[in-house]
């Protein structure tokens, strides 16, 4: 299976696109549950709606409607078009956690740096941030397991240069049961067992 050129090929993609998603949609997650912090509880309650709304969306809808987008705006299949929405398909999954921890937080941290003359970005850079470390962790764990293992989405946006793992497994499938088809999809499900555990020990121990 390793000396498969095809499917180091397809793993090579489905790690970079993951990487990728997994970094913006960790970095607009972060951006997003601050600004919920700073909503009204109105608007807060709104966005928040909006984003477990989101998660609602069928992939098959998200991955026709990305496909239809891309060719309105003239441009093709491939990384970026992939990328964007596996980073739009993520961020439901990193903001959860990490708005999930901000509600477990003393606001008396908050008030405390304020209170010691503290600007808010610094309040954030010093006090936040680190607070929000196991969520942050836990988000983008989450999604990285989450683009790895999409297929729906990236069914409708790769090509031949940018074909993922879920979509070559597909493939090898069609054309009947391997031995490879079995190892690959051992190692992703190991994958995922792993990320997930880390994430649940790492979560626990950095918030005690």
């Amino acid at each position: 299976m390793f000396t498969n050129g095809a499917i180091i090929k397809a793993t090579e993609t489905s790690l970079i696109v993951a990487l990728i998603a997994t970094v913006l949609s960790t970095l607009l997650g972060v951006l997003y549950v601050l600004a919920i912090d700073h909503m009204s509880r109105a608007g807060s309650e709104l966005a928040t709606a909006l984003i477990n709304a989101s998660m609602l969306i069928p992939e098959i809808v998200l991955g026709v409607a990305t496909m239809a987008f891309i060719r309105l705006i003239g441009m093709a299949p491939g990384y970026v078009p992939l990328v964007l929405a596996h980073t739009t398909f993520c961020i439901p999954f990193v903001v959860m956690p990490i708005r999930a921890r901000l509600q477990t937080l003393d606001r008396a941290c908050f008030e405390a740096a304020e209170d010691l003359g503290a600007p808010g970005f610094t309040t954030v850079t010093r006090v936040t941030l680190p607070l929000l470390t196991p969520g942050v962790i836990s988000g983008a764990l989450m999604a990285f397991v989450v683009s790895m293992d999409d297929f729906m989405i990236s069914n409708f946006l790769t090509t031949a240069g940018t074909t993922t793992l879920p979509i070559y497994i597909f493939s090898l499938i069609r054309k009947g049961v391997n031995p490879s088809i079995n190892v690959v999809a051992t190692l992703l499900l190991l994958l995922a067992i792993v990320i997930t555990v880390t994430s649940t020990v790492l979560t626990n121990r950095k918030s005690k």
